[in-house]
């Protein structure tokens, strides 16, 4: 198993997987399948390669198995998200989001982009909560969020000071 930064040429990987977890998961997520798949390639070109941010794919071997986001959401506070966190099925419960985690972590420090690094997961979303907190990130409130497939639910948000 191993993680890699996407470059503008692995836009596909990205593509792939993204839709597959918003096909699977728009309970989880703050965007829509539709929404996504309507996208152009040069349009997923773009979100791969923008300097203010970097995506990564978790591979066994050849075959992608994850991936994992982190951008700049707001410059001027230098804070920064991580988004589009997904592992297949099969992979899951084997502690392979680390791998994700320790790489956006360690890319958002490298950048010099971030003081801080957010993160936010729907109300009853135990793993991804166990996750951000393994890695350091501090509860910082809760909100009404409308997810992928319109749900209205708590979002419970985290902070990682960097």
């Amino acid at each position: 198993m191993f993680v890699r930064k996407f470059e503008a040429s692995d836009w596909a990987f990205y593509k792939t997987m993204r839709l597959e977890a918003l096909q699977l998961h728009q309970d989880v997520y703050g965007t829509s399948y539709d929404d996504m798949a309507s996208r152009t390639d040069a349009e997923w070109q773009d979100i791969v390669s923008q300097d203010n941010s970097a995506f990564f794919g978790l591979f066994d071997g050849d075959q992608i198995i994850g991936i994992g986001g982190v951008f700049t959401q707001d410059a001027s506070t230098r804070t920064g998200m991580l988004i589009a966190g997904y592992i297949r099925k099969e992979y899951r419960g084997q502690g392979l989001s680390r791998f994700l985690y320790q790489a956006r972590i360690d890319w958002a420090r490298q950048s010099g982009l971030f003081d801080r690094l957010l993160i936010g997961h729907r109300e009853g979303n135990e793993a991804s909560r166990r996750a951000n907190q393994a890695f350091g990130f501090k509860p910082i409130g809760v909100v009404e969020y409308t997810f992928g497939n319109g749900d209205i639910a708590k979002d419970y948000q985290y902070e990682l000071r960097l």
